[in-house]
């Protein structure tokens, strides 16, 4: 079952690579660049290129090859050990999830290039998962270090993407469409979503109209007890709400194509395991909320299924992490060990939890793979997962009986991957 299971989620994050998805979709003809059913004629037009994110370099990479010397200027930030050098597009370090210096860089080099546009001319914009942390530029009267102070209130939360996004956006002069509103021009956004039911305006944020409100951001601070752990300054400028500061509601001229979403993973990940012999169901696209707790109800809801079957499921979950300390892990991992637990005793059943982008919290993990017999497996070595659990110390526990799912940067992100096999089919037991 774990070989079926790994090789069920390569099928699905290989169809969800954003570079095979460019080659299919985005196209060069004459002076006609086409992005699906959408032309834009290149004729003595200049053509800039901006992004930032976990899945970006890939697409950057496709647009220096496709486009060349017709990209005027160009610059994408990327997780530290991402880069790779382009001829056309430069390409720029930074931390995730928590900024940096280079962040602060990156963000200031995006905002320079918009301010080089003009009308007539075309940006395309690659803005994937992660962009919030590796490009940033603080709203007026905020530092960098109120950014990063911010990052780690916000992560140690336990909040929605959304709700920290509405945050963010709220003490930036980028994000919430401020960029786009920078241009003068045509902009092409091209990105993957990482977000549940895949709206532009979470996952591309910076360069598409932005919903969100000062109140939103209130609403979020309330909801998750942000205010007296927000650096001053921050919550200061969120209780000013000044409505000049407010987010972009409109852009003249704006296009999205989005190359890959969690329904792509997980719509090839239920026909893998189809062919393999499993009877295969999806969950849900929108799993959230805590992670332990989604572990916990993708095992149970396996287990009514019966033997021979496989359920899939994508989403976002997090951790709430609280005030105390905790140890090393992240969404993935806690998702298998809660699902490790809840399989234990129940007969032959394997489970597999990752992050698409083969980084799951701040470790170099995607995920676990675990099945009914990795809690007996523990207690030969005096480890009590519900322990670690509690205490976020997913990462070591998984490491040490080769439970850990490490897969390297994958070049896409599109949500997390949730998949359970109840037994081998009939089929498969033959084969």
């Amino acid at each position: 079952m774990r070989r079926d299971a790994l090789a069920i989620a390569a099928v699905g994050l290989t169809a969800a690579d954003p570079v095979s998805a460019f080659m299919r979709s985005i196209t060069l003809e004459g002076n006609v660049l086409r992005a699906g059913c959408e032309a834009f004629d290149l004729s003595g037009r200049d053509v800039f290129v901006v992004g930032a994110g976990k899945a970006t370099i890939g697409i950057a990479a496709a647009l220096d090859g496709l486009l060349g010397s017709r990209i005027r200027d160009g610059a994408v930030a990327v997780k530290h050990g991402q880069a790779r050098p382009l001829d056309h597009i430069e390409v720029l370090e930074a931390a995730h999830p928590v900024p940096d210096e280079g962040s602060a860089a990156a963000g200031d080099r995006l905002l320079a290039i918009a301010d080089m546009t003009r009308p007539g001319d075309l940006l395309i914009a690659v803005f994937t998962g992660g962009s919030s942390a590796l490009a940033v530029a603080p709203a007026d009267g905020l530092t960098l270090a109120d950014k990063v102070a911010t990052g780690r209130v916000l992560l140690a939360s336990g909040a929605d993407i959304v709700s920290m996004n509405n945050v963010r956006k709220h003490m930036s002069r980028l994000k919430g469409g401020r960029l786009g509103a920078a241009c003068r021009c045509t902009i092409l956004n091209l990105s993957v979503s990482d977000v549940v039911g895949d709206p532009p305006h979470v996952f591309t944020n910076p360069t598409v109209p932005d919903p969100s409100t000062f109140a939103d951001a209130h609403e979020a601070c309330d909801r998750f007890g942000l205010w007296e752990e927000l650096p001053a300054p921050v919550a200061a400028h969120l209780r000013r709400a000044d409505p000049a500061a407010e987010t972009v509601r409109e852009l003249p001229d704006v296009h999205t194509r989005v190359l890959a979403t969690s329904a792509t993973m997980c719509s090839a990940t239920l026909a893998a395991a189809l062919e393999l012999g499993y009877v295969s169901e999806l969950l849900t696209l929108e799993l959230e909320g805590d992670s332990a707790a989604a572990g916990r109800l993708l095992a149970r809801s396996a287990r009514r299924l019966g033997p021979g079957r496989a359920l899939v499921a994508g989403g976002e979950t997090v951790v709430a992490l609280g005030p105390a300390g905790h140890g090393l892990g992240g969404p993935s991992q806690e998702a298998a060990v809660a699902a490790a637990i809840e399989l234990a005793g129940g007969g032959p059943a394997c489970a597999l939890c990752l992050d698409s982008d083969g980084s799951d919290g701040p470790t170099d993990a995607a995920g676990g793979i675990v099945d009914d017999l990795t809690v007996a497996e523990l207690a030969t070595q005096g480890v009590d997962p519900v322990t670690a659990l509690a205490g976020h110390a997913t990462y070591d526990l998984l490491a040490a009986t080769g439970n850990l799912l490490v897969t390297g940067p994958t070049g896409t992100n599109v949500n997390d991957l949730r998949l359970i096999l109840t037994g081998r089919p009939e089929r498969s037991r033959r084969a």
